[in-house]
């Protein structure tokens, strides 16, 4: 299980560095260009599936139960001290990015999709960093 989880946070980091390269690039074209914004809303919901699934699998290899939903697998890795419990519970806010983008399609993402690639990917990296510990 330690290598899928590698194998997993080294994608995350992969997808996290695709979005900074061309951050200033999506953000000047995403309201304009629906291709942009198609491409940022995938990536974007990449990183909170992965992110997700990096929990859940950290949560199970140290012997935990596992979760019975996302959010509460966010919340757990700080219960368990997996990750600082106030970073946990700031970053609860991925279990739902996921839905929302799958699922709320009549809504304009624009708006999360950029604050995303403002504090998301901040978050992101910063949860890389407790994970890879």
């Amino acid at each position: 299980m330690r290598e899928v989880l590698f194998q997993k946070v080294q994608r995350l980091m992969e997808e996290i560095k695709y979005l900074e390269d061309n951050k200033d690039r999506f953000l000047e074209q995403i309201e304009d260009s629906l291709d942009v914004k198609k491409i940022v809303e995938r990536s974007v919901f990449l990183c909170a599936e992965m992110a997700l699934d990096i929990s859940d699998l950290l949560i199970v290899e140290k012997g935990f139960p596992k979760p019975a939903t996302y959010r509460d697998a966010i919340y757990k890795l700080g219960d368990f001290n997996i990750v600082p419990k106030d970073f946990a519970y700031d970053f609860v806010h991925i279990a739902g990015l996921g839905n929302f983008l799958a699922h709320e399609y009549l809504k304009n993402t624009v708006p999360t999709l950029k604050e995303f690639m403002g504090k998301g990917l901040v978050d992101l990296k910063e949860f890389i960093n407790h994970v890879g510990k």
